[in-house]
């Protein structure tokens, strides 16, 4: 990066490869910091859970239901594996057996954005009527 004239005089400072290092590096951490500043929104408060523990998926204990917003109908489709439950009171028919014969089943509840938190609600209600105690909300990170 320096360089001595000809004529015995002084080295040169170089300065365009200095300015193309520092561009690289600008880039580079310009890159690396927009990821970090993507994952954090500063204005959503978390609640506080000193106690929470990073859940473990235990396939062979879970069931997932699922709940379809129909637009059109305005009403949900809630489906228990391939069979629909229509009404949703037959959803805590086909979960007790489970229930009774796997104490430690969980249940995963899928529900379709536009679904209407009255309507999750009320899955969770006949769900916790067929005893199931360990309910959790799916959702996606993207």
């Amino acid at each position: 990066m320096a360089s001595a004239g000809g004529n015995g005089s002084d080295p040169e400072f170089q300065v365009a490869p200095m300015i193309d290092v520092l561009l690289v590096l600008l880039i580079f951490f310009m890159s690396i910091m927009t990821d970090q500043v993507a994952k954090i929104d500063k204005s959503i408060l978390l609640p506080l859970a000193p106690e929470a523990k990073k859940r473990v998926h235990d396939v062979k204990n879970e069931v997932i239901v699922n709940v379809d917003w129909d637009a059109a109908s305005n009403l949900p489709q809630v489906r228990f594996g391939a069979k629909v439950c229509d009404p949703v009171e037959q959803l805590a028919e086909l979960v007790r057996p489970l229930k009774e014969s796997n104490p430690k089943l969980k249940l995963i509840i899928r529900a379709d954005q536009d679904t209407p938190a009255i309507e999750i609600q009320k899955v969770i209600e006949h769900l916790a009527g067929a005893g199931i105690d360990d309910i959790s909300l799916s959702g996606t990170n993207r």
